[in-house]
């Protein structure tokens, strides 16, 4: 996804903490702003719930809600934004959180951090078919497979696809 890259923290199910990718080692505290964005939960109600959870994800805006927003933003005399990624990246950098909840943001989440408590997690792929049971939502065009053959083909499917996928990609991620 072409978006920008945020970590949620949770304790004893609660979001407590939320933050940009920053430099690798320090990101910018973005909690309140994370907090607006509806499809983020802001407690873990389903058990077991992780003392600790750090939950890593992309926040984007969908190619259609842009189009919109920068419609909306041209009847009222406004400036319009340059692309979807930064204005993602500049709603969730305001100041005001009332400014970011009106940004039609979202976020598909992708990786856990560090996790404390009684859960574990065998493989990323298990984290991420679980975690939609807590309400995070995770791309559906994920896949796991082996081998340079299947590599190849959902390479090639992705980009036969990403001319009508609703938000603007990067290309694509395998991790092995």
């Amino acid at each position: 996804l072409d978006g920008l890259a945020v970590e949620l923290v949770y304790e004893r199910g609660k979001l407590v903490y939320g933050s940009t990718r920053g430099d690798g080692y320090v990101g910018e505290d973005i909690t309140h702003n994370l907090k607006t964005i509806k499809a983020i939960p802001l407690s873990i109600k389903i058990e077991p719930i992780p003392e600790v959870i750090e939950i890593r994800g992309e926040v984007f805006i969908n190619k259609s809600d842009f189009k919109l927003l920068n419609k909306d933003r041209m009847k009222e005399g406004k400036s319009i934004f340059a692309n979807a990624r930064n204005c993602a990246a500049g709603s969730l950098r305001q100041l005001n959180p009332q400014v970011t909840m009106k940004r039609p943001l979202r976020i598909y989440c992708y990786a856990p951090g560090v996790i404390e408590g009684d859960i574990q997690f065998q493989s990323q792929i298990d984290f991420l078919h679980y975690i939609p049971q807590w309400g995070f939502p995770v791309n559906p065009h994920i896949k796991v497979g082996r081998g340079f053959s299947f590599i190849k083909n959902y390479y090639n499917n992705i980009k036969s696809l990403r001319n009508t996928l609703d938000y603007d990609i990067d290309g694509v991620v395998f991790k092995v």
